[in-house]
């Protein structure tokens, strides 16, 4: 169990520090929620005024879509540079390795 743990938290801390150092995925994340809470809100506009339940729909749906778009450039810079590759072939648990990137993401 310690060796899953350990594999999970060098994994986690890896994705961490390379985000933290260019804060792509951040600033592309944050940007395209808020693009997409506005659209969401000038589109369910009726005769000037703001559907009363539309608001929480158009929350989970801007953290849906962010989130997918934050996931598929997470796993496109690592099939960039190879790094999830390099992750497969390490003699470590996959389960591990898998948690990591969750945690990381």
């Amino acid at each position: 169990m310690t060796q899953f743990l350990r594999v999970a938290w060098v994994v986690m801390r890896k994705d961490l520090t390379v985000e933290m150092r260019s804060r792509e995925i951040v600033y592309t994340t944050v940007f395209f929620a808020a693009s997409c809470v506005l659209v969401f809100a000038f589109a369910l506009v009726r005769e000037g005024r703001p559907l009363e339940d539309a608001s929480a729909g158009i929350l989970w749906i801007a953290i849906a879509f962010a989130g997918t778009l934050g996931l598929g450039r997470t796993f496109e810079r690592e099939r960039h540079t190879e790094t999830l590759r390099a992750l497969m072939l390490a003699p470590s648990d996959r389960p591990a390795i898998y948690v990591g990137k969750l945690l990381g993401i």
